[in-house]
């Protein structure tokens, strides 16, 4: 029976991607955490569910492919860590009233580690997983990749808003900037990805670029371990305007990165052989 399912998901690389994807987030709405450690964790386990699903749709062709590129894509993507650390280090002399932990190194290092693998999660889920079925599905379409960055970007950035009430206006308002803001991020991760297949730096790019935003959370006690990017009607503009600069912030950097590697791109190569 085990033998049929796996048979299944080889010849479906759709589905195979959509059950990942619901698996993933049922795991991730359903399982509480209460600390960095914990989520880490959740993450980590998470990320050898996606290597499992991501293998049945590319072999090992993904989760081998690095070809030394691994600082290339940080070098390329550096923008994103240099946009976020002044963010990351306003954010932390703004929570300088609240209370330390009474264990920094612990909950510094358990931060570290649960954003690392939350990064490397999101790539594999909303990066490889959906890239690669629409490529192994849609190979022959000339605009395959033009429906992957859109399916990749939309996904991405709706599931940071799964749950949250969007009933109201305002909260419709907010819900849009942030699928919108990690779209764009997501966007151009993708362009990385296409050029190297390097899931695994693109991972470890998105990581730390969370970790740098968040930095002050390993050091004072503030809950932010179940934040939501839909608050309340108070919080509207403040929310609107960091998410239309990490929106303009992440379209400079795309353009970047599109103008540094997207001739170098073969597309019906990549679209052959991948």
């Amino acid at each position: 029976m085990l033998k049929g399912y796996i048979n299944f998901l080889k010849k479906h690389p759709l589905i195979t991607a959509a059950i990942a994807i619901v698996y993933a987030m049922v795991c991730i709405k359903c399982i509480e955490v209460d600390t960095y450690f914990q989520m880490f964790l959740i993450r980590s386990l998470l990320c050898g569910a996606m290597a499992f699903f991501l293998y049945q749709i590319s072999g090992e062709k993904t989760l081998a492919s690095s070809y030394n590129s691994t600082w290339y894509v940080i070098k390329v993507a550096m923008g994103f860590w240099i946009f976020a650390l002044p963010l990351g280090v306003t954010s932390f002399f703004s929570n300088a009233d609240a209370p330390m932990w009474d264990n920094i190194p612990f909950q510094f290092i358990s931060l570290f580690l649960m954003f690392v693998f939350v990064g490397l999660f999101e790539e594999m889920a909303f990066r490889a997983l959906i890239n690669d079925a629409i490529i192994y599905k849609f190979r022959n379409y000339k605009y395959v990749f033009v429906l992957s960055a859109v399916c990749c970007s939309l996904s991405f950035g709706i599931a940071h808003i799964v749950g949250a009430d969007i009933s109201t206006s305002y909260a419709l308002v907010q819900a849009l900037g942030k699928i919108v803001s990690s779209g764009v991020f997501g966007l151009a991760l993708l362009v990385l990805y296409w050029k190297t297949r390097n899931i695994w730096a693109c991972g470890l790019v998105h990581g730390i670029y969370d970790f740098l935003l968040s930095i002050y959370m390993g050091v004072f006690n503030v809950d932010n371990t179940h934040t939501s990017y839909v608050m309340s009607e108070e919080f509207t503009i403040p929310l609107l305007i960091v998410y239309s600069i990490s929106t303009l912030i992440s379209l400079l950097i795309l353009y970047f990165i599109w103008r540094k590697i997207g001739k170098k791109i073969d597309w019906n190569e990549m679209r052959e052989n991948w």
